[in-house]
């Protein structure tokens, strides 16, 4: 969806900006101190010299070995032309919510915050519990209950630089669809929109999810029993169940 956001997004960016899918957290042009170098996804490495149990056929390469490091998580950063970082767009993974990568990826984000850039966080992973719960304060998070006390299954929090005391919450809750985001550049810029209905069924119908996705099969994690009796009467509706 990264891939598909960042186009959303390019086709509205004032002419002076541009939008990079990136790794890592880099507020100017440079890497950062603690990653001076890009990280690819897989490094390559000399071939490994097993000796065969059997004589080769005639046909045989010896095959390259790859080793698959652990990428970091990626995010959309709106830049101006010098490099210095505008606006971050993350959507969050398992990953940014649990354990130890949790508190790295929140000291990230407070750096971000600290240093006046506008920040969106895209939470649609249930994996974890929701991300406002955890990076925001109780009082805010209990703000956002609805009308009938549960959290919302999802979130978008956005910070704007200009109002570092404000968040702008965007509850998401299955039987609605998906809100559009008003993304902040800078202060004399209008807004920019990351529609995320749009961006859904955009990947939705491009990747085919239709044939791989087994209806009939609860999701995981387990929904929460008012979620799961709207999944199955609207699956049911749609005559996928």
């Amino acid at each position: 969806m990264i891939v598909y956001a960042r186009n959303q997004l390019t086709r509205q960016l004032p002419a002076d900006l541009l939008i990079l899918i990136e790794q890592g957290v880099s507020i100017s042009a440079q890497f950062p101190e603690d990653d001076k170098r890009p990280r690819p996804d897989a490094s390559v490495w000399k071939v490994r010299e097993d000796t065969l149990l059997s004589s080769a056929p005639p046909n045989f390469s010896p095959p390259l070995t790859r080793s698959i490091t652990s990428p970091k998580p990626r995010h959309l950063a709106i830049r101006e032309k010098t490099g210095d970082l505008v606006t971050a767009i993350v959507l969050l993974s398992p990953t940014n919510k649990h354990s130890g990568s949790a508190l790295t990826y929140l000291q990230k984000r407070q750096h971000i915050i600290n240093l006046g850039v506008n920040l969106v966080e895209v939470d649609l992973i249930r994996k974890w519990g929701l991300a406002l719960e955890q990076f925001e304060s109780e009082e805010m998070a209990e703000s956002i209950r609805l009308s009938d006390g549960r959290m919302p299954a999802h979130s978008v929090n956005v910070f704007r630089a200009e109002v570092p005391l404000d968040r702008e919450i965007y509850p998401i809750t299955y039987s609605h669809v998906l809100p559009a985001i008003r993304v902040p550049l800078r202060p004399d810029d209008q807004d920019i929109w990351l529609n995320l209905q749009e961006l859904a069924e955009q990947c939705h119908a491009d990747c085919g999810f239709d044939k791989s996705t087994k209806y009939s099969r609860d999701p995981e994690p387990p929904l929460s029993p008012e979620d799961a009796l709207w999944l199955d009467a609207h699956l049911k509706s749609t005559h996928l169940r």
